[in-house]
């Protein structure tokens, strides 16, 4: 008994003399600003809501100051300036949809020499790569393959006599080449194609392609290049009082629209870029690069092309309209 009562007054007397240690405090987070300037909306193209969505979950998950910039409309030459805004305000990082290389080649330059690391994201430079903007990568699909698959998907199903893909932003890099994708994808099966030019309005879209339709009842395969394009191609369908299987349709990107026309038989597929993906990858990215200096591994960061068909629709319908 008096052993242990000697071993622990000695313990006691050692806590006792201790010094004691202020806790050490956690380092706080790098505070970053990143600046995403993109050529689409929410508020006028429901395919941006997710890409947007995305944008903003990654923001409030990383602690971040995040900033979009968008235009009204399509309009390249008003993005272009929207990147000097973007450089004026002084981001730790930038992100951009690359729509036309040869137009934004000066402003992001310009980032680049002064050390801001640039990602592109959603739409890439495709010029040949002595051209290209040296950003640090693109985050987004390969175009051209989701509409050289898209058409071959078309083809294998149906057969078919002609095609054309309704493209709603010609001049737009990524959408054009889209449609060249889907016209070298008809032409392996000796089909002729063409592309139709739309605008983003969808009384006039709808109107142009029903105009078109009854100028060219032959063409049986039609490619659309977003929901842009796709809902006012159902409106078409409607007032033409065209029926599933009467023309054969696939199209790029999802919503609850195309779900909906993929389950009943009208669209046969949506080409999955996982827009959600994309707008979170891009501001993830900028932040570890300028946190923590991690790089991403490659100068193409893949999220496409991919395909939702009645197959795989189920658990792609409950995310349609946030996640994919």
């Amino acid at each position: 008994m008096r052993t242990w009562r000697f071993f622990a007054i000695l313990l006691i007397v050692a806590m006792v003399s201790m010094p004691l240690v202020a806790p050490v405090a956690a380092e706080e987070p790098k505070k970053v600003k990143i600046i995403l300037v993109a050529h689409g909306a929410c508020a006028w193209d429901s395919f941006w809501c997710v890409e947007e969505q995305a944008n903003k979950d990654a923001a409030a998950a990383l602690g971040i100051d995040l900033t979009i910039i968008s235009p009204d409309k399509f309009n390249p030459e008003q993005t272009a300036r929207d990147i000097d805004k973007a450089l004026a305000a002084k981001p730790d990082g930038l992100g951009v949809t690359v729509t036309n290389g040869e137009l934004f080649q000066e402003p992001m330059m310009r980032a680049i020499k002064s050390g801001i690391p640039v990602i592109a994201y959603n739409t890439a430079d495709w010029r040949p790569k002595e051209q290209r903007i040296p950003y640090i990568t693109y985050i987004g699909q390969d175009e051209y393959l989701g509409g050289m698959d898209g058409a071959r998907r078309l083809v294998k199903a149906y057969g078919g006599k002609a095609g054309v893909c309704v493209n709603q932003n010609v001049g737009h890099i990524g959408l054009d080449a889209r449609c060249r994708g889907f016209l070298d994808g008809l032409k392996e099966a000796n089909l002729k194609g063409e592309v139709l030019a739309v605008t983003n309005d969808p009384t006039q879209a709808a109107t142009t392609m029903e105009d078109y339709h009854t100028a060219h009842p032959d063409v049986d395969l039609w490619l659309t290049l977003g929901p842009n394009a796709a809902n006012p191609f159902y409106t078409f369908m409607q007032r033409a009082g065209l029926k599933s299987g009467d023309i054969r349709h696939g199209t790029f990107d999802l919503g609850p629209e195309i779900a909906k026309k993929i389950e009943d038989g009208t669209t046969l597929f949506g080409i999955d870029q996982q827009p959600y993906v994309q707008g979170y990858l891009v501001v993830q990215w900028l932040t570890w690069i300028v946190r923590h200096g991690l790089y991403p591994p490659g100068e193409i960061t893949l999220t496409g092309p991919g395909f939702v068909t009645k197959d795989n629709l189920g658990l792609v319908t409950q995310q349609a309209g946030k996640y994919r």
